[in-house]
């Protein structure tokens, strides 16, 4: 007999999008050529001079332990965008850089979340917010939110036990954003029953049209929000490792010890290239915006004439999220087995999500336009 894993670890499921990527890349290993409309990686090549800005800082010798928190012109960058993004004020003190978004996910939960604690969360949603919630000893409890932010439903699913609520937006699956009245009832519902708002907006900056709602720019929002954000969908640095956790004042010490014992830091190198990547925001942000845009109107269109298949042109993201006529994981599956298309069934994310399919447009211009004429040409799953 040997020790026994604990029930936290052993009884997750494997992350969806994750497997769905190590079978991609084992399909194309064996020589299958497969076109991937199921990865949240955008395929954007990091710019050159993010880059060379880390070059130049392991080359002048950036390559030792930094603050745990992260580098001072780091926080302070980050906080000037913020402002700019959302209108609310960030002292750098209050921001901890983080190995990515989801590990600033993770920071938050362990900081608020403890054994038998109860967090609400959004389904379709993000397949690695229950898991992060179990891996801190709490319950995470399922919201449905495919259209909009229900209220009543919101009351019915509170209860003593629940310490948090994550919401997503720009929404990821869907593209979808929050409007300004559901932010504005979500920060009234928190303080109203006195939880934690954990607002996850790695996707803003990818936002098409309208403005972008934030809990942490109304009133009374600030101080019980934590903003989970990344550049990695931003600038195309998802293999950087580099995000960042902002956080109501006088609470980043108490936080930074799970930093402190766990990871300790990111490298210098990597948020020195971050600061370059702020520094070039206005230059190329835009030019990525306009890519995936132009390809999500060229996707909506193409997928709008096959029978079954209902999609709208989202507001922001790179995803689609198509209702069909049909079951989604025996669609995925077959696109896969028999045309070499991936995409992930929306029932991955969540029941609310079953009957939708969540394509992910981050692959070349040429190999979207194969893919969705090899779509046309088999349709649904039977």
């Amino acid at each position: 007999m040997s020790p026994s894993l604990v029930d936290r670890v052993t009884s997750l499921k494997p992350s969806a999008t994750v497997e769905m990527t190590e079978r991609v890349r084992a399909a194309r290993a064996s020589g299958r050529r497969i076109l991937a409309l199921s990865s949240g990686d955008p395929t954007i090549d990091t710019d050159p001079r993010i880059i060379n800005a880390a070059e130049r800082a392991m080359r002048a010798g950036a390559t030792h332990y930094g603050p745990a928190a992260g580098l001072p012109g780091l926080r302070e960058a980050i906080a000037v965008r913020e402002q700019t993004r959302s209108c609310a004020t960030y002292d750098p003190v209050d921001i901890i850089v983080t190995p990515g978004g989801k590990f600033a996910l993770l920071t938050a939960l362990m900081a608020m979340v403890e054994a038998g604690d109860e967090v609400l969360v959004p389904e379709p949603g993000w397949v690695s917010y229950g898991p992060c919630v179990r891996l801190c000893g709490g319950t995470p409890i399922p919201l449905a939110l495919l259209d909009q932010l229900d209220m009543e439903l919101l009351e019915r699913k509170i209860s003593p036990r629940t310490k948090a609520i994550i919401v997503n937006s720009p929404v990821n699956p869907t593209g979808r954003v929050l409007t300004r009245e559901e932010i504005a009832g979500l920060v009234d519902f928190a303080t109203r029953h006195d939880i934690w708002i954990i607002f996850d907006q790695v996707y803003c900056d990818l936002l098409y049209e309208g403005s972008f709602p934030s809990p942490q720019a109304l009133p009374g929002g600030r101080e019980r929000t934590f903003v989970v954000d990344s550049f990695s969908k931003t600038f195309g640095m998802t293999g950087w490792r580099l995000g960042a956790l902002m956080m109501p004042s006088g609470l980043s010490k108490a936080v930074l010890k799970f930093m402190q014992h766990s990871v300790y830091c990111v490298p210098d190198f990597v948020q020195l290239a971050g600061i370059e990547a702020l520094s070039l925001f206005d230059e190329v942000v835009p030019q990525y915006r306009a890519l995936f845009r132009r390809r999500l109107e060229t996707a909506v269109e193409s997928l709008s004439k096959i029978p079954g298949i209902t999609t709208r042109m989202p507001s922001a993201t790179f995803y689609l999220f198509p209702a069909i006529a049909a079951d989604d994981v025996a669609t995925a599956k077959r696109w896969l087995d028999e045309i070499d298309v991936s995409s992930l069934p929306g029932s991955f994310f969540g029941p609310p999500g079953a009957r939708h399919l969540r394509l992910s447009l981050t692959c070349p211009d040429a190999d979207l336009e194969e893919a969705l004429e090899r779509i046309g040409r088999i349709g649904l799953a039977a």
